[in-house]
């Protein structure tokens, strides 16, 4: 038989053995492949203040259930303060601001987490804003990673500045600019006021740091006050004349004898004050008994020396007594990736991105572009600094009753201050 016919007739069955034991021999390797385990399914708690935020946790769990179904997110909402009236140790992981750390921490009650930092190539440490990592740091370890900022801005009643046609404050705007709007606004024939404070000391402290003036020689590293630092007295001088030249502030006897007992807050709500000090969080009423009536608007705290605003961190915390630490990272990197449902995200690619613009509107969004170039980042530390906040309040109690001038009253708290 010719040859060409040979091959024609043995060309298809050499295929098909080689075929039969190509087949063969993926089948004998597929069986020397051990299959990937499924991994045992674990259930982990997470516990959070709840204050308009529920839904979207509930919406993150079941997202990050359908990418980790092994693993299920028990949520534990909690009331009143972060820590108040709730067992941290029954939660994996919680939420909660950076002055819980230092007594989480030397209680020995949360993990180290630098590991997972370090580990995890997608948790992109470098996304995050300056600092705000750093602010859970302490002994070369990182006790929590950011969760998000609450920023005081300046709220504003529309409908005033309308009737007495006020220019809308902008983001750029000075203390200059803070002024006359405030002085443009009152009207003492109707007892309206041109600005309402509305965290008692933190007010004024804000207004401190936007002269260049300070109360702690180093805000991320604390060590003394500074009390009677020049630019701080300076910037109380002018705080001053907005109560008492201008009258652009109602003292708090003014406000109780106008408002009743409901004093700042009533004369928000009556339509009595022209701006008011915040947190980006409460916008529009929300943490008050009933919503703002009137059509309100946001600035940035309004810039001096440079922009400042006070800024409370929240951060995600894994506890100690986790017993599936591991999960309990996967969860919190996963929530380190979603915007904040009701504060400023500490990612500076969330804050640019066209999804935050969606989900805060444009004016929030350019809010917090504005103002997280100025956030004061309060170190966890200053929560060690027993009757610093007293100290401060009594010298702020005696300038307010004018007993004491600024100079005198904070150079009498330096003087009293155990850390000088």
């Amino acid at each position: 038989m010719p040859v060409h016919r040979w091959r024609a007739i043995l060309s298809p069955l050499l295929l098909c053995a080689f075929a039969l034991t190509s087949l063969s021999l993926l089948a004998f390797l597929a069986g020397c492949v051990r299959p990937t385990p499924t991994p045992e399914p674990v259930t982990i708690a997470f516990a959070y203040l709840d204050i308009g935020v529920g839904e979207a946790y509930r919406k993150w769990a079941q997202a990050f259930h359908e990418r980790y179904p092994h693993i299920t997110v028990q949520l534990q909402p909690m009331k009143g303060d972060s820590l108040d009236g709730t067992d941290i140790d029954k939660a994996d992981a919680f939420v909660t601001t950076q002055f819980a750390m230092s007594g989480l921490q030397k209680e020995n009650r949360i993990l180290d987490l630098g590991p997972f930092v370090e580990q995890d190539k997608s948790f992109r440490a470098d996304d995050l804003y300056p600092g705000t990592l750093a602010l859970f740091g302490r002994e070369g370890k990182t006790w929590a990673i950011p969760a998000s900022a609450d920023l005081m801005v300046v709220y504003y009643n529309q409908d005033l500045f309308d009737q007495r046609k006020v220019p809308y404050p902008k983001g750029d705007w000075t203390w200059n600019d803070f002024l006359n709007a405030a002085v443009a606004l009152r009207d003492p024939d109707a007892n309206v006021f041109g600005y309402a404070p509305r965290y008692g000391i933190f007010d004024p402290l804000s207004f401190i740091y936007q002269h260049g003036g300070r109360i702690f020689d180093d805000l991320a590293n604390p060590t003394r006050t500074t009390f009677d630092d020049p630019r701080t007295i300076e910037a109380l001088d002018w705080y001053v004349k907005l109560v008492f030249r201008y009258n652009v502030i109602p003292t708090p006897e003014q406000a109780q004898t106008l408002f009743g007992q409901g004093g700042m807050e009533a004369a928000i709500n009556q339509g009595k004050v022209g701006m008011w000090s915040g947190m980006l969080s409460e916008q529009g009423g929300s943490y008050e008994l009933s919503p703002w009536s009137m059509r309100w608007g946001m600035a940035p705290m309004p810039g001096d020396a440079r922009r400042a605003a006070l800024t409370l961190m929240d951060g995600y915390f894994i506890s100690a007594k986790a017993q599936y630490p591991d999960a309990c990272w996967k969860w919190i990197a996963f929530l380190s990736q979603q915007i904040p449902a009701r504060q400023a995200p500490v990612r500076k690619s969330h804050v640019v991105s066209a999804e935050y613009r969606q989900h805060a509107g444009e004016g929030v969004a350019a809010l917090v572009r504005d103002s997280m170039k100025g956030v004061l980042l309060l170190s966890p530390r200053l929560a060690e600094f027993e009757g610093i906040e007293g100290t401060f309040g009594q010298a702020w109690e005696a300038i307010m009753a004018q007993r004491a001038t600024p100079a005198e009253a904070m150079t009498q708290a330096q003087r009293e201050s155990r850390y000088k």
